[in-house]
């Protein structure tokens, strides 16, 4: 398998993270990685292998145990502007429409209220709400609330999102209809992406770089460049022959830290 990364413009990266609970628990070891400016990186591995531990590392939710976390080589010391999280469970506010939940990062922000609504009209449109804009949570199907949640993070203007899982809560159906239009977006929007996957399909149809770990606790197994030509249709990347040999390479590779 090829591997290691000829991605250059490093906008993050970690260096030597580990995280250790109650004293005991080490859920993450040494993990040193370049995350490379407008890409998408996928973090892929095992149930428990510290995927989601390493995304709050990065977003500044979780302090590490030791190492750092540097954006343009500065050190970061807990959330910022510059990074943007879209979760596992929408994490939207149910008793706010769509409109009010997309512009809730500016509103704290203090953007003042005509900005606010067209940067999030905007965006909306983006994703492919417009028309929805009035509905609430649950007026909507669990695809347009991840995109909701999207059209949230991506109205902060973020050079770096942050995705935890964000399309397993939907049906395969709508995974792959999110997975294209993630795709996309970000042929519009050039945006670095970090996208945390259990989806072997799922990272290699998506990513530039995919970082698998190994069982905990979690360090770095291997790195892969898939290297998928995306410069044509999307929907005719599953049918490349590198994709599906990349699937099959990289599942001979995880399963030895599969229980």
């Amino acid at each position: 398998m090829r591997s290691g990364s000829s991605l250059t413009d490093i906008i993050l990266n970690t260096e030597d993270i580990g995280v250790t609970y109650q004293e005991t628990i080490i859920a993450l070891k040494s993990v040193s990685l370049d995350i490379p400016a407008g890409k998408l990186t996928a973090i892929l591995g095992p149930s428990g292998c510290g995927k989601t531990t390493l995304l709050k590392v990065i977003a500044g939710l979780i302090e590490p145990t030791t190492g750092a976390v540097k954006v343009r080589g500065e050190k970061i010391v807990g959330p910022g502007p510059d990074r943007a999280l879209v979760f596992q469970d929408f994490a939207l506010l149910p008793w706010a429409t769509v409109m009010e939940n997309v512009a809730f990062g500016l509103r704290a922000r203090g953007v003042p209220k005509k900005e606010r609504k067209e940067t999030s009209l905007h965006y909306i449109k983006e994703v492919g709400l417009l028309g929805f804009e009035d509905k609430y949570p649950h007026q909507l199907s669990g695809g347009m609330r991840q995109r909701t949640g999207l059209a949230r993070a991506l109205t902060i203007n973020s050079d770096i999102l942050l995705m935890d899982e964000p399309f397993s809560a939907v049906d395969e159906q709508m995974r792959r209809k999110l997975q294209e239009d993630l795709l996309k977006l970000l042929k519009i929007k050039s945006k670095t992406v970090i996208f945390v996957t259990h989806s072997i399909e799922e990272a290699v149809y998506l990513a530039d770089q995919v970082v698998i770990l190994s069982g905990r606790p979690g360090s770095i197994a291997e790195i892969v460049c898939p290297e998928i030509d995306r410069h044509g249709e999307i929907d005719l990347i599953r049918r490349q022959p590198r994709y599906i040999e990349l699937v099959d390479e990289i599942w001979s590779s995880l399963k030895r830290y599969v229980e």
